[in-house]
């Protein structure tokens, strides 16, 4: 498991948060980052940077107050950079709302620091390690074990001091329960390592308690002094600042060791790097991935105050000790741990591999390869591995994929037979394609120089701007060209402007105009014929009118007659 928890947001391919991370275990899904817990070494970089809130800290929070709803005895080790963390003027403050919220004991992790720094020494003076590196920063001990084994036998055999604290705790109270407060995301996944599980119940960060001290309306600056329940611990009060470590194993009189103070992801590579190659011996290494050491934490309180002040705050207290070495009984409790390689094997692509990936972005010659970092990834080559494994997609090359959105809207705008413009919210023309450039006579260098008004009437333009509403189909001459266009106009709202699809229908209304003229034609020609056809129908009416009289006439003369036998009188 990783203390950092991937959550479905809003990406907006930045990969900003594998840009940040010092190990790339950021891998992409359809878009979405995703924390691979096989690489991660819970620096928190990722939970920092992110902008959408994709990578979150896990939060133990409810851990903690279920534990207290049960009435157990919980006890607080509380990171001596509490002090620097929360705006009060007595550190004791701190004390007195931790136990409002009804936490039985409040203890300081610094009594911790202090046993962690006698075992240390003693190690040191052993003699049997080549070089130390101190293993209180657990994000340092896991890009080690996971990242560079080849470093393990430098790690000193010593728990932290969060684990030394929860020993010591638990071997005076075995039925206590021990919850860390401090700055540190890694300190959630090293309390659950199996080699160590046994020290700590929960882990909060200073934003946790933040938080649950907002909900109970407990006001830090109100809270009533509290004095805490642990002995004076001395300068291991000053562990989170810089160089904190080297100065408590010096004032344990430790000598012959050269010393050396890194912190900052950057610094600890740098460093790492010069250790492979071999060429540095009998160092004694403090090494914190943050920068400004635990001061720099990402789990501070969401105020955020500057390290440099936050980190003369707590020297300042430390500096109060009555003694700067503490003389701690911590007879009985265990403060070895093995460290051990914890590298995933993963499977790596041959050169051919790699450069099929590459040619399916546009690399085909290392000229292509243009390493810009805007995947997160240092050079096309590594993006093309991490495509291999699964971490990372074709579509996070940028350049690749602007070339190929580019390449498409050039495609569509120079083969469009219809004039395609677009303007800003003045106006001004910001692109106008072939078809437009043909047809006002104008290049697209001289266009961009103009506004829409030099070339037509804007007003469907300017309603478009005003409204936010799509124009469709609307005719419109332009008289200055003898042009009639049908318009679709359309808002776009990132860049505050309208891009505009002029259809020409010139040909087809002039093709309309003499379909009319033609029908109107055919109708007159029609009318004439039904005119001369009236005077015809009419003549032969006439006609037909008397032959008709007169045929009736005689047939009833001769019907009278045959009726009457010849006698027509009758």
């Amino acid at each position: 498991m990783s203390a950092i928890e991937s959550k479905k947001a809003n990406c907006k391919n930045c990969y900003k948060c594998l840009r940040n991370c010092p190990v790339k275990a950021i891998k992409f899904t359809s878009g979405q980052a995703e924390i691979m817990p096989d690489l991660c070494i819970s620096c928190g970089t990722c939970v920092s940077v992110c902008p959408q809130g994709a990578q979150q800290a896990e939060s133990q929070l409810k851990n903690a107050q279920r534990m207290l709803e049960k009435g157990e005895s919980v006890v607080v080790s509380l990171a001596p950079s509490f002090y620097g963390a929360f705006p009060v003027d007595d550190p004791m403050k701190v004390v007195g709302a931790l136990k409002a919220l009804g936490f039985s004991k409040v203890c300081e992790t610094a009594v911790g620091a202090a046993i962690a720094s006698d075992e240390m020494v003693r190690v040191a003076r052993k003699g049997e390690m080549d070089n130390i590196i101190t293993t209180c920063c657990p994000a340092v001990n896991d890009l080690i074990e996971k990242h560079y084994p080849e470093l393990v036998q430098y790690l000193v055999p010593v728990v932290s001091p969060m684990v030394a604290h929860g020993r010591l705790i638990k071997a005076r109270d075995p039925k206590a329960k021990v919850v860390f407060v401090g700055p540190c995301l890694a300190k959630i996944d090293e309390a659950r390592d199996i080699r160590v599980d046994d020290a700590i119940d929960a882990v909060l960060t200073f934003e946790d308690l933040e938080e649950w001290l907002q909900k109970a309306r407990i006001n830090l600056s109100d809270a009533q002094p509290m004095p805490l329940d642990s002995e004076d611990a001395g300068l291991a009060r000053m562990y989170p600042t810089n160089a904190g470590v080297l100065r408590n194993v010096k004032a344990r009189g430790l000598e012959g060791w050269q010393m050396q103070h890194i912190e900052g992801s950057d610094a600890c590579f740098e460093m790492i790097k010069a250790l492979k190659q071999g060429d540095l011996h009998h160092l004694f290494i403090e090494m914190n991935m943050c920068v400004g050491s635990c001061m720099g934490g990402p789990a501070r309180t969401k105020e955020r105050p500057s390290r440099f002040s936050a980190g003369i705050k707590v020297k300042s207290y430390g500096q109060q000790a009555e003694e700067q070495v503490a003389d701690i009984d911590c007879q009985g409790v265990n403060l070895h741990k093995a460290f051990v390689d914890r590298t995933k094997a993963v499977k790596m692509p041959t050169e051919e591999e790699i450069k099929a990936i590459l040619r399916s972005i546009g690399k085909e010659s290392k000229s292509d390869e243009l390493n810009c970092g805007s995947c997160g990834y240092a050079s096309c080559r590594d993006k093309a591995i991490a495509v291999f494994q699964g971490k990372a997609e074709l579509s996070m090359c940028l350049p690749h994929m602007f070339q190929i959105a580019q390449s498409t809207s050039n495609v569509v705008l120079d083969n469009s037979p219809n004039i395609i413009l677009v303007v800003d919210e003045n106006l001004k023309i910001t692109e106008l394609n072939a078809a437009g450039q043909h047809t006002f006579g104008i290049s697209r260098a001289d266009a961009l120089e103009k506004y829409l008004y030099e070339l037509f009437d804007p007003r469907d333009f300017e309603f478009v701007l005003e409204s936010y509403e799509t124009v469709l189909s609307k005719p419109l001459t332009i008289e200055e060209y003898n042009l009639s266009v049908e318009q679709t106009l359309v808002y776009l709202p990132n860049q505050h402007g309208v891009m505009g699809i002029l259809r020409d229908v010139s040909a087809e209304k002039e093709q309309q105009e003499s379909l009319y003229q033609l029908r109107v034609d055919t109708m007159n020609m029609a009318q004439k014929v039904i005119d001369k056809q009236m005077v015809a129908a009419q003549e032969i009416a006439s006609l037909l009118g008397e032959t008709t009289a007169e045929t009736k006439a005689t047939l009833t003369h001769l019907k009278n007659m045959i009726i009457n036998n010849g006698d027509a009188r009758v």
